[in-house]
């Protein structure tokens, strides 16, 4: 078994790379457009590039199949646009990237690290608090298809 709970050992883990666009478009953000997927690859770069945060990509069978970033803010690491391909979710691989994410943050000198998540969305929140995060603080954030309340998780990674 992998770090993180990761079943398939096929699985690493990686820092994005431009040539990941197409693969990454495809596997996951599928209902986007492209300039939603460039928009999400600069914002990685740039956190990169200001030592900031960064984006990290799981790879199987030499594919990208899941994306997550990592934004440093002043006092805590945000977790953010963490998504597996639809035909790999519930193999472990969300749970590694978390990890990956996590230790990244961590290493980046973050010691609280949040992940939001819709409140409906009760997959991802069940997740989040098998590995430690615990509710912090709902908000309600404009979406384009309305107002949507997100609850905000947290864990210490000191």
């Amino acid at each position: 078994m992998m770090p993180g709970g990761c079943m398939n050992p096929e699985v690493t883990f990686r820092e994005l790379q431009r040539s990941d666009a197409r693969r990454l478009h495809e596997a996951c953000w599928a209902d986007q457009n492209r300039a939603y997927v460039e928009m999400m690859f600069r914002r990685a770069f740039t956190l990169q590039n200001r030592n900031r945060g960064g984006a990290r990509v799981a790879v199987v069978n030499n594919q990208a199949c899941a994306f997550g970033l990592v934004t440093i803010w002043s006092q805590v690491a945000e977790i953010s646009d963490l998504v597996v391909s639809g035909e790999l979710r519930g193999l472990g691989i969300g749970t590694a990237l978390l990890g990956e994410l996590t230790r990244l943050a961590q290493q980046l000198g973050s010691k609280t690290v949040e992940i939001g998540a819709r409140v409906n969305n009760t997959r991802a929140i069940a997740l989040y608090e098998r590995v430690g995060f615990v509710p912090n603080r709902t908000i309600n954030l404009r979406f384009s298809t309305g107002v949507e309340d997100i609850i905000y998780l947290r864990k210490s990674i000191e």
